[in-house]
C-alpha cells in the first residue's frame, strides 16, 4: 500500500514541476519580449494571455479572469476583442463595425465607448479562464511559495523514509526466501546424490556378479576339457595295449 501510495506522490510531484516549469518558461519569455525588446505585449505561437482588471466586461468576463487571445485582425461585430487605446491593453466587445473602424461597448456598459481602427486590434478573445488571476496572485506570494516549498519537501522526506523501510523490509524477506530456497536446493541436491550413489553402488554389484558368474563359466569349462583330455588318454591308453597282446 505504502509503495502505491510513493508512486502516486511522486508522479503528482512531477506533474507539479512540469507545471510549474512551463509557467516558469512561460513567464521568462513573455518577460524577454516586453522588456529587453520593447514590445506592448507578449506573444508565443500566435496567442497573448491576458488578465483583466476592470468590470466593463462583467457578465462575460469578471475581474480576475483570464482571457486568452488570437492575435488577429480578421474580426467582425459581436467579436469580443483585445486592443490598444492610449498605451492601455483593454478588452471589449465590437457594436459598430465601419470599413477599419470599428466602436466597442463592455458588456457591463450602457453606452458605447471606443472608436478603433483595425491596426488597434491585438486580437480576438478565444478562451476566458476564470479567477485564474485570484491563483496567480496567491503563488506570487513569498509566503505561500514558501509553505508549499516546505510541505512537498516534509512529504518526499516521509515518503522517502516510508520506501526506505518498505525496500528494507522486502531485502530482509527475499534474503530469507533465499536462504530457505538454497536450503531446499541443498537437500534436494542431498537426496539426488544419495540415489546416485546407490544407484551406482547397485550397478558395481551386478557387474562384479555377472564378473562372478563369467569366472565360474569358465572354470567349469576348464574342467570339462581336462576330463575329457584325461579320458582320451585312457582310451587311448587301452587301446595300445589290446593291440601289444594281440601281436603277441
Amino acid at each position: 500500500m505504502m509503495k502505491r501510495i510513493s508512486k502516486v506522490f511522486k508522479i503528482v510531484l512531477r506533474v507539479l514541476a512540469g507545471i510549474v516549469g512551463v509557467i516558469l518558461l512561460l513567464s521568462l519569455d513573455a518577460w524577454m519580449q516586453v522588456n529587453l525588446f520593447r514590445k506592448d505585449y507578449a506573444s508565443l505561437f500566435g496567442y497573448s494571455i491576458f488578465n483583466v482588471v476592470t468590470g466593463s466586461m462583467s457578465g462575460t468576463i469578471e475581474i480576475n479572469d483570464y482571457v486568452v487571445v488570437k492575435n488577429t485582425q480578421d474580426v467582425k461585430i459581436g467579436d469580443i476583442v483585445t486592443f490598444m487605446s492610449e498605451g492601455e491593453l483593454i478588452t471589449h466587445r465590437l457594436v459598430i463595425a465601419n470599413g477599419d473602424t470599428f466602436v466597442t461597448r463592455g458588456d457591463a456598459n450602457t453606452a458605447d465607448d471606443f472608436s478603433i481602427s483595425r491596426g488597434d486590434i491585438v486580437g480576438k478573445v478565444v478562451l476566458v479562464i476564470p479567477k485564474a488571476g485570484i491563483w496567480k496572485n496567491v503563488i506570487s506570494e513569498p509566503k505561500v511559495l514558501v509553505a508549499i516549498f516546505i510541505t512537498l519537501l516534509l512529504f518526499t522526506l516521509v515518503f522517502s523514509t516510508e520506501e526506505r523501510k518498505y525496500k528494507t523490509t522486502t531485502y530482509k524477506g527475499d534474503l530469507s526466501a533465499l536462504k530457505s530456497s538454497n536450503k531446499k536446493t541443498k537437500k534436494v541436491l542431498r537426496t539426488m546424490k544419495i540415489g546416485f550413489l546407490f544407484k551406482k553402488q547397485q550397478e558395481m554389484e551386478q557387474m562384479k556378479r555377472e564378473q562372478e558368474i563369467v569366472q565360474k563359466t569358465r572354470s567349469s569349462l576348464k574342467e570339462n576339457a581336462n576330463t575329457e583330455s584325461d579320458s582320451s588318454n585312457v582310451q587311448q591308453k587301452k587301446i595300445k595295449a589290446n593291440l601289444e597282446a594281440l601281436k603277441k
